[in-house]
């Protein structure tokens, strides 16, 4: 708790340093590449590669139906979709934007969120058809191990966070009820054993940890949780209002700013101030939101945008202020999952 104390004081004290610093000037949008799913049912959801500075299409490639999250692994030519509703990974070349293989992974698992490790070997996803956490290996792309997550019976694993050391996994579990009370998990990553589990509120969504703290999303309760997690136990430290319905987190470099994408309509996007736990909101153009990626410099956050057409919002993370929207290549209107990759030089 002491750690925690320190943080926070570090924190404001950051921020009224960057207050001082004045105005800054207009943030660049980053060259690069926005991968994003879109999940149109019916055999006609797709993944699009959107220039970042532009929103001009790189490319667009079929998909399994319903695909969440997206995500390139360090070390890799591949960009990974989770495609819910066909118990699959659909694996697609980067420079092709063509799907080349697809990665079975059983049924009924239904691959939700997912997240690489650091060093690109392993991919891990949230089962949301049961209480299961995914792992697949890039160097093989197959599917080698299933963890539970969960001792609830009836529960279902939504989201996944790996450490950088690669060696301890965080999952959320929405519970029986899918409105009800659910649970976050820690696990050995190497073994798949629960360390342990700890109620968080009604129907939890998404963990995000930075260093000994977990920031939770809890959809129903309308609210982000903090936990200091660097005892045997997680001990709540904070609550943040992030109305409503609360689902995907990024955190800036500097640890200040934590972004909340927010699933109710119409569209808005939830900025925390992590010493504070106070929030600021934005209004978006669309239904609601998606998942989100930050830029490299934690400055720009690129945001899915549901709506006629779907969209992908550019906004700045420091004034709080929606730059532009690129519109979804094909038009149709369900862009969910976004991963950025910044321009790489070769």
């Amino acid at each position: 708790m002491a750690r925690r104390l320190a943080l926070l004081a570090a924190l404001t004290a950051a921020a009224a340093t960057a207050t001082l610093a004045g105005a800054a000037a207009p943030t660049k949008v980053p060259n690069g590449t926005i991968w994003v799913t879109e999940r149109t049912p019916g055999g006609l959801s797709t993944v699009a590669a959107i220039d970042a500075a532009t929103g001009a299409s790189r490319g667009i490639t079929p998909v399994g139906d319903a695909p969440i999250g997206i995500t390139h692994p360090n070390g890799t030519n591949k960009v990974y979709s989770s495609d819910e509703a066909a118990d699959q990974l659909s694996v697609i070349d980067m420079d092709t934007v063509t799907v080349i293989r697809t990665i079975d992974t059983g049924s009924p698992s239904g691959p939700h969120h997912l997240m690489a490790s650091t060093d690109g070997h392993y991919i891990y996803f949230g089962e949301y058809h049961h209480d299961m956490v995914g792992v697949v290996d890039t160097r093989l792309d197959e599917n080698v191990a299933d963890y539970q997550a969960s001792y609830v019976t009836g529960a279902h694993t939504h989201a996944v966070w790996i450490t950088p050391n690669g060696k301890d996994l965080y999952a959320t579990n929405e519970g029986p009820v899918q409105a009800g009370p659910g649970t976050f998990s820690k696990l050995d990553a190497r073994t798949g054993d629960i360390i342990w589990e700890h109620g968080v509120g009604n129907r939890p969504s998404e963990v995000l940890v930075d260093h000994d703290v977990a920031y939770v999303s809890v959809r129903v309760d309308n609210v982000i949780r903090a936990y200091d997690i660097g005892g045997d136990l997680p001990v709540l430290i904070g609550t943040a209002p992030a109305s409503s319905a609360p689902d995907t987190l990024s955190l800036t470099n500097d640890g200040r700013t934590l972004i909340v994408g927010l699933r109710g309509s119409p569209a808005r996007m939830g900025f925390i101030d992590t010493a504070t736990m106070t929030t600021e909101y934005l209004s978006l153009p669309g239904t609601t939101t998606g998942h989100q990626w930050l830029s490299r410099n934690g400055a720009i956050t690129f945001m899915a945008l549901e709506g006629t057409p779907g969209k992908v919002a550019v906004v700045d993370n420091r004034s709080r202020t929606l730059i532009t929207t690129y519109v979804y290549p094909n038009g149709r209107i369900r862009p969910h999952g976004v991963f950025y990759e910044p321009q790489q030089v070769r």
